[in-house]
């Protein structure tokens, strides 16, 4: 802000309040302050108030006729709340304490001394009378007894020359001319107008007076026809015609097109937004960015430009005003809306496509034309918004804020500012307010419930748990579902648009997959939602969609009714608390689509299931992977229910010692995960698992705080019935992840699990694929590590340690124990038996 300005053009209010405070003591407990802003809503007025009481403050207390009006309307405001020196000022002419409206001489007159100046001033052109009733079209003085347009009734004599045309009776366009132009002064001039130019209602409308646009409007309402609305003759827009420019009417867009002035602060050609205090003229940019014409919100407190005032007289900024909701005219949604009160209300996204597209001299991308430069080219939105040097760092970036004092900040500058903080409108605490001078606490449960409610503004029984649960988040990341990101805030809406209760099975359809299963696991942690075996689910949804794949409708309720007692079944008889592993999942994956391959190979040879022979099978088989083993469990089945001729597939056989990796690089990727204290701890926690104790990535990711026993000096983990001595530096690393209890996605719910690897989700762990894919980044591939672990493990210790240690069960034990021995006891015992 420009401090060479006198102190009454920066601070009006203080320098009225100090002034009236000094002439007349009862005005001392009055908030003179509160009492400006509701008599005067524009700061203008405020200034001008405070320059004259500056000059001359006597104008309080001597009831001289003196100054501009808002002198007289503050001494009324504050003798209603009960000042007691002052003095209203006295009319020039007859003395009298009255509502001074006129101005003559230098001196303000009441509305009657004003009428009777008028009329002695405007004697009758014809008889001389001083009884003056207006002007006739020479612009002549009539008094009553002559008046302007002699006897005749100029509404009926309008509406005789539009009845024809228009094709209404001559009742209806006077009823239409009557409702636009009030007064005989106004049928008058629009008599005049018609005269004139007779096209006025057929696209001439751009040479009559401005309530010609009103008139076409009434006409058409009562069914006219052949009437044409006018549109602006410089741009072909319907808008409102007021302005004048080469002696035709022009809308005002146009009109400031053509009026430019050179900005006093940018020095470019531009249309008049505003004017300094010394009366230069300024953009409409540069008056918004001057500090001078901003004030205080009165919703968050902040120095900003005025966007709107509500009922009460409060002023608020563009980010705390709440744009009135309607149903969008053009694309029926409801919502904010531009232009509520017209008969086409329209959105904020509508309002955005409206804006002409152009091809930016910027970028020199087709985009919708946001801004122009001095000579008037289009640019886009991000071409208009140059970044500028940070008055904080120096750095060029764009201006997210600006201080009291003008300076222009980056995004973190104003982060890190004391100015940044404000007090909370509802709660008092000072921080970064979110909007609506609320901080985002306070903000995140009226935000939340407008994305929940329905078009009523009322919410649904069954959306208040959503509603509880999304409120136990962070408030920042409550107001993420509610209000930043477009598509969580689609899926609320699509919760708050359905009907029913809010289900896992009403939750499936949703899309995107993503962000439903984080809305899932939000409202299962918040206790809105029990908890499933989400891995299960997708797999029976998969099984569902793989199924429908086969051809035949006898072998495909064949292999359902296969799916659901056999790999299925198996699966949901895991114990009540523990899900299913994703290796569990694929392996009934694998076997159904290879089934689903094998059925779609035998249809397309023209062979159903029970007419295949082994000599088909076999001929499939040859011609792909090994993979396609998997459907001996099918055949098998099949075979012995009948379905089918007996059939069968080689055992899918397993690779346990030949897919491993060397020990040598086994314990080179042991050292550099206990020495590089560049990676993550949990990812070289992970890793010593899997070297070490021979831990799948399924079966970590399941590890909580209970699972770990500290003592002090030692630390255990229990992974089977026996706790195993965990060695340095593994030990460090699970006190650390044990300590560590932040995730991605954190509420406090009262049964979420400790999980030692937490997940993208708030309670559930890290998914194992995740883990997979994060050891395989640091050169750790988990099944071979996992494999050269247990041949070692299994070298060294008997099956049954073994088992009870790791967790594995006696049958993975002995299977590994024999593997690892290389067959060569057991070789020599059977010859021996021979």
């Amino acid at each position: 802000m420009d401090e060479s300005l006198p102190r009454f053009a920066i601070e009006p209010e203080t320098v009225i309040g100090e002034i009236v405070r000094s002439v007349d003591s009862s005005c001392a407990t009055i908030d003179i302050t509160a009492l400006l802003e509701e008599v005067f809503c524009y700061r203008s007025q405020r200034r001008t108030l405070a320059e004259v009481l500056h000059t001359d403050a006597e104008l309080l207390t001597s009831g001289r006729p003196e100054g501009p009006r808002t002198v007289e309307r503050l001494i009324r405001a504050l003798q209603a709340k009960g000042a007691t020196g002052l003095v209203l000022p006295r009319c020039g002419k007859c003395g009298r304490q009255r509502p001074l409206t006129a101005l003559a001489d230098g001196r303000r007159i009441c509305r009657s001394c004003a009428n009777r100046r008028q009329v002695q001033a405007n004697p009758c052109g014809i008889c001389g009378s001083i009884d003056y009733a207006g002007r006739d079209r020479d612009g002549t003085p009539r008094c009553r007894a002559h008046p302007p347009g002699g006897d005749i009734d100029p509404a009926v004599e309008l509406a005789g020359r539009l009845a024809g045309p228009t094709g209404l009776p001559i009742e209806t366009a006077v009823a239409a001319i009557r409702a636009v132009a009030r007064n005989r002064g106004g049928q008058l001039r629009l008599l005049w107008a018609f005269e004139d130019h007779p096209d006025l209602l057929s696209g001439g409308g751009a040479k009559g007076p401005p309530k010609i646009g009103a008139l076409a409007r009434a006409l058409i309402d009562r069914g006219a026809t052949g009437v044409q609305v006018p549109r602006c003759p410089l741009c072909d827009r319907a808008a409102e015609l007021r302005l004048l420019h080469q002696g035709q009417r022009c809308c005002g867009r146009c009109w400031l097109a053509r009026h430019r002035e050179v900005c006093a602060d940018c020095e470019r050609l531009l249309p008049v937004g505003g004017r300094t205090f010394d009366g230069k003229p300024v953009c409409v940019g540069c008056r918004q960015a001057d500090p001078f014409n901003r004030r205080c919100c009165d919703g968050c407190g902040q120095l900003r430009v005025v966007k709107a005032r509500i009922g009460d007289g409060r002023a608020l900024c563009s980010t705390c005003h709440d744009i009135p909701r309607a149903r969008c005219a053009t694309c029926g949604e409801l919502g904010p809306c531009r232009f509520v009160t017209s008969e086409a209300p329209r959105c904020l996204s509508c309002c955005a496509k409206q804006r002409k597209e152009a091809i930016c001299v910027g970028c020199g991308n087709w985009r919708r034309v946001n801004n122009r430069t001095a000579t008037g080219e289009p640019l886009c939105g991000n071409c208009g918004k140059k970044p500028k040097p940070c008055d904080g760092c120096g750095k060029v970036y764009r201006v997210s804020a600006r201080t009291t004092d003008g300076r222009a900040l980056c995004q973190t500058c104003w982060a890190k500012h004391p100015a940044a903080r404000q007090p909370c409108a509802a709660c008092g605490s000072v921080e970064r307010l979110y909007h609506h001078g609320l901080c985002a606490a306070c903000a995140a449960p009226r935000s939340l419930h407008r994305a929940l409610a329905g078009p009523d503004g009322q919410l649904r029984p069954e959306l208040e748990g959503v509603y509880t649960a999304l409120l136990r988040l962070p408030p920042h990341a409550s107001l993420r579902w509610s209000n930043r990101r477009p598509t969580h805030r689609a899926l609320l809406q699509a919760l708050a648009a359905g009907t029913g209760p809010i289900t896992h099975e009403s939750l499936d359809p949703l899309a995107p997959a993503q962000i439903v299963d984080h809305l899932r696991a939000l409202l299962v942690a918040g206790e809105a939602l029990p908890e499933r075996d989400e891995q299960l689910a997708r797999l029976e949804r998969w099984v569902t969609r793989t199924v429908a794949r086969v051809p035949n409708a006898t072998e495909r309720r064949l292999l359902t009714h296969y799916t659901a007692w056999q790999p299925l079944r198996r699966l949901r008889r895991v114990r009540p608390g523990r899900h299913i592993t994703v290796g569990q999942g694929d392996s009934v994956r694998m076997e159904i689509r290879n089934t689903v391959r094998l059925l779609e190979w035998l249809h397309g040879g023209g062979i159903s299931l029970a007419e295949a022979t082994q000599d088909h099978i076999d001929t499939w088989l040859s011609q792909g992977s090994t993979q396609r083993h998997w459907v001996r469990a099918f055949l098998l089945w099949t075979s012995r229910s009948g379905h089918s001729r007996p059939l069968t597939a080689p055992a899918h056989g397993s690779e346990l010692s030949f897919n491993v990796i060397a020990q040598d690089h086994r314990w080179a990727l042991v050292r550099r995960l206990a020495t590089d204290h560049q990676l993550a701890a949990p990812d070289r926690a992970a890793g010593l698992l899997v070297l070490l104790l021979a831990q799948p990535p399924s079966r970590i990711t399941r590890l909580t705080t209970d699972h770990v026993l500290d003592t002090g000096e030692h630390v255990r983990l229990r992974l089977g019935r026996e706790p195993v001595l965990v060695p340095a530096p593994l030990d460090d690393l699970l006190r650390e992840l044990v300590t560590r209890r932040r995730g991605r996605s954190t509420i406090p719910p009262s049964r979420e699990p400790t999980w030692l690897f937490h997940g993208i989700y708030p309670g559930r762990p890290m998914d194992p694929s995740s883990l997979s894919r994060r050891l395989r980044a640091i050169g750790v591939q988990p099944r071979q590590a996992r494999n050269a672990s247990l041949m070692d493990v299994a070298s060294e210790l008997p099956a049954y340690v073994f088992s009870r240690l790791l967790g594995y069960c006696q049958q993975t034990a002995d299977n590994w124990n024999t593997e690892a021995s290389g067959f060569g006891p057991d070789y020599a015992a059977d010859l021996t038996r021979r």
